[in-house]
């Protein structure tokens, strides 16, 4: 729940501007229109890792349950030797050509269209909706002891870390916005499916975890253990074999879910010049065939070759920017920099308090709440950098607040778009949103960010750069 709490300051951020802008794109086009071109791409970048290349790696994980099921890996570890020698699950350098052929599938489906996406999607999902129902009751059904009798039995360190991991667990809400053009009344309709999507999954995944922990009590020292396992030890084997089975087959809608909204944020970047128009050109159906196809391919090439091993955290991270981005956007956007730079200093502000309030995050992390969770000194330094730049935020907190008035709630209004959302976005929330996902990020590391930033330098910064060069030369 608390989890679910933390994204829900960031869901209020993603209802707010997509009522604001219904329109395609999603954090592209929020970052692109509250903070700018260099915003913008950084938060392409970081919708990519989140949608497409995630699903790739989701497809890869797919593909060793699949072959874990039929005692056969046909795979090719990068150093020649056989599956287990060099490579293995948890190692995945290896070429994978049936995650490959799961992401090309996918693309081919969204290529199809909205209708036949619609048509898999919804009959998958009503599937994952029966399979999560199954484990509740089965497992409320198995209910054994009393874990209330030791709560949190590893007290406020291991909630932590379990909110860290589980808040992960909600990301892609914010694909709704991306779909935003494919939508009837995007204006009013968003919201509500921001809401509900978010809603939903705190619901279904907050009973799911009881039900687990109620046929399994902690005891002391004992590892993660998850449903298959719990049922297994409950001696109930076809229990077992139903959800191995169930997730091998309704897997592949994760991978599905991915692809989809990736070309609706290289369209939304053909449209503003940032790519070639090919990512933008449509069928009589306005589907972006060859924009997907483009994407699937590279997405495929992906999921053949990359260890996501090696890219999981990056992920993660850029999720993470991709949400603190949004909030930025929001606080900028509400003082008049929508679209256009009317207020510099309220740009300049809104620049530096993000990066003082990743400093606070990162040191608060590393410094702070990694030692003191794994029962070690805590770093003084660490202490001194966050002191400092938390007092640095608050103070541009409060100069932004009290030092300019806003204008967001009033076009809103104007423009009859969710006037009642004004309760929602009260000054703080998109503040501390950013805050408290930056105390989630502990397991990250600056290698982390490296990665990040070169996919950005090594892909998206060429493309842009050549294809704007182009148009240029042409005007």
């Amino acid at each position: 729940m608390a989890a679910g709490l933390i994204c829900l300051l960031s869901s209020m951020s993603y209802m707010e501007l997509s009522s604001r802008l219904p329109t395609k794109g999603s954090c592209y086009v929020f970052s692109y229109h509250g903070l700018g071109e260099l915003a913008g791409v950084v938060g392409a970048v970081c919708l990519t890792m989140e949608y497409g290349i995630s699903g790739a790696g989701v497809a890869r994980n797919w593909s060793a349950k699949l072959s874990d099921a039929i005692g056969y890996h046909p795979v090719l570890c990068y150093n020649l030797q056989p599956y287990g020698q060099g490579c293995d699950e948890d190692d995945d350098y290896y070429l994978d050509p049936i995650a490959a052929v799961m992401t090309l599938l996918c693309t081919g489906i969204v290529a199809r269209g909205l209708n036949m996406g619609k048509i898999v999607i919804n009959a998958f999902t009503f599937a994952k909706i029966a399979l999560v129902a199954f484990l509740i009751v089965a497992g409320l059904a198995s209910w054994t002891g009393n874990q209330f009798d030791n709560f949190a039995p590893r007290g406020a360190p291991g909630v932590i870390r379990a909110t860290s991991l589980l808040f992960f667990g909600f990301i892609g809400f914010d694909e709704v916005c991306c779909m935003a053009s494919k939508a009837d009344n995007p204006v009013k309709t968003m919201p509500r499916a921001l809401a509900g999507t978010l809603i939903g999954a705190a619901l279904f995944s907050g009973l799911a975890q009881f039900s687990l922990s109620a046929m399994v009590p902690y005891t002391e020292g004992m590892k993660s253990i998850g449903f298959e396992e719990a049922f297994a030890n409950e001696g109930l084997v076809w229990a077992r074999w139903l959800v191995a089975v169930g997730e091998l087959v309704l897997l592949p809608l994760v991978v599905l879910l991915s692809v989809l909204p990736q070309p609706e944020v290289t369209a939304a970047m053909a449209e503003d010049g940032l790519l070639p128009p090919i990512f933008r050109q449509t069928n009589r159906k306005g589907t972006y065939v060859k924009g997907t196809w483009l994407c699937g391919s590279f997405l495929t090439l992906v999921a053949f070759t990359v260890p996501f091993v090696v890219l999981w955290d990056v992920i993660t991270l850029g999720v993470l920017m991709s949400f603190n981005l949004t909030n930025a956007a929001l606080i900028n956007m509400r003082y008049g920099n929508g679209g256009a730079l009317r207020k510099p200093w309220v740009d300049a502000l809104v620049w530096f308090l993000m990066i003082t309030l990743s400093i606070a995050g990162f040191t608060f992390n590393q410094g702070i709440l990694t030692p003191l969770l794994e029962e070690k000194a805590v770093k003084r330094l660490s202490m001194v950098f966050f002191g400092l730049s938390s007092v640095c935020a608050l103070a541009i907190m409060g100069g932004i607040r009290f030092g300019f008035e806003t204008r967001l709630f009033r076009d809103m209004v104007r423009y009859g778009r969710h006037e009642h959302l004004q309760g929602l976005g009260c000054a703080l929330r998109p503040r501390l949103g950013n805050v408290l996902q930056l105390l989630l990020a502990r397991h990250l590391a600056l290698d982390d960010l490296g990665v990040l930033l070169g996919v950005l330098d090594r892909v998206f910064h060429p493309v842009c750069r050549v294809h704007r060069a182009a148009h240029d030369s042409k005007s």
